[in-house]
């Protein structure tokens, strides 16, 4: 056999693969068409002085939304675990009908969750929207005031509000998470030497050494916090991504080691508690639950859906990440979706990989009137 012959079978041979070796390759094309497809992104943690912003980002799948679907989401097969479980997210239903069918123990984990019901009621338009704490609720608010003429902090629902169309938004647990811790670590922050608001002793270890806001500001923008404010214009530090090097994931990690859950200031409380009577567990009546992820796209769906055409929605309070989230651990978004079952079961949301094998499932649980409603079930003992 000639040498060209040589190269042609070798040729040959190399383009033949065994079946191994076909299921092999087969499923590194598997793993990497789900690698690309997934919403979630993993960053490698940072080398100092390498900011990721948050890479943990909605991954419900809602196409635009629908005439006559308000949170339309993709169809989903219900994943049985046994025992009457389910896989949150896999209900084939949106927000607000998942939502529908829920129900929040008011003895159980969340009973210091329920709401104040505190909402923007407008007679002219029988309209309602409901605050719902870190999930669009400034956005909502002016929305809803300047769009709906809508009063702002009111009291909700009362009698005479059965005629009204009511409204909420929701948001990814996770990302919601902190942002709510990040909310209640200003608001208990020291002012004058002081804390403002009185933090239980056995939670109080992540920030109790910090003098004030500055000490705090100085972690996250370094050098900039020292600099003046100009007249007229938003402060360095709002605008300029975090240059946190763990030490906040650290304080944050502190903290979630402690939490049991119990509420002692208000951004801590979880969604579908917000949204649920605490007499007896059952949701309050929302006609519509739009997604943060489309506040445009709902907002203006709600405004087709009132007669408010032309509906223009606002920049909420939006800030950079104080803190840097590529150094929190698995351990520490396991324990998140934990204390977030509720909502994660009760507004059908889907769990992020980190969360996989946390321990979270969600039933359908028989009420005493024989109905049954969702529920979350936590396994393998403490949070």
């Amino acid at each position: 056999m000639s040498s060209a012959d040589e190269s042609k079978a070798r040729s040959r041979q190399g383009l033949h693969c065994s079946p191994v070796m076909l299921v092999a390759m087969g499923c590194l094309v598997f793993f990497g068409f789900w690698m690309i497809s997934e919403d979630y992104i993993e960053y490698p943690r940072p080398s100092a002085g390498e900011i990721k912003g948050d890479f943990v980002r909605d991954r419900s799948g809602d196409p635009p939304v629908a005439d006559r679907d308000p949170t339309p989401i993709k169809e989903k097969v219900k994943v049985s675990k046994g025992n009457g479980q389910f896989t949150p997210g896999s209900l084939p239903y949106n927000r607000t009908e998942t939502l529908s069918k829920c129900y929040v123990d008011p003895r159980g984990m969340y009973r210091t969750h329920f709401g104040d019901g505190y909402c923007v009621r407008s007679e002219a338009k029988k309209f309602i929207f409901y605050h719902v704490r870190k999930s669009g609720s400034s956005t909502g608010r002016e929305v809803a005031a300047k769009h709906f003429q809508g009063i702002d902090n009111q009291r909700c629902p009362k009698p005479k509000d059965k005629d009204k169309y009511k409204v909420a938004f929701v948001r990814n647990p996770i990302t919601r998470f902190f942002a709510q811790y990040e909310e209640t670590f200003v608001r208990t922050l020291r002012k004058h030497g002081k804390p403002t608001v009185k933090v239980p002793s056995k939670f109080d270890v992540y920030h109790r050494d910090l003098k004030d806001y500055k000490d705090y500001e100085y972690i996250f923008c370094g050098e900039d916090s020292r600099s003046p404010r100009e007249r007229g214009k938003p402060k360095p530090c709002d605008q300029k991504p975090t240059v946190d090097h763990g030490e906040l994931a650290r304080r944050f990690e502190r903290f979630l080691d402690v939490w049991d859950g119990t509420v002692f200031e208000a951004h801590l409380a979880m969604q579908a508690p917000i949204l649920s009577r605490r007499d007896d567990g059952l949701p309050i009546e929302v006609n519509f639950v739009g997604d943060t992820k489309h506040t445009k796209e709902h907002w203006e769906e709600i405004g087709r859906r009132r007669g408010v055409p032309d509906v223009k929605v606002i920049r909420g309070r939006a800030y950079p990440r104080r803190m840097n989230i590529s150094y929190v651990s698995e351990k520490a978004y396991k324990k998140i979706c934990r204390l977030a079952a509720i909502d994660f079961c009760c507004l059908n949301f889907e769990l992020p990989p980190q969360c996989v094998d946390a321990g979270v499932a969600c039933k359908w649980e028989e009420m005493g009137s024989g109905e049954k409603r969702i529920v979350p079930v936590l396994s393998g003992g403490r949070l």
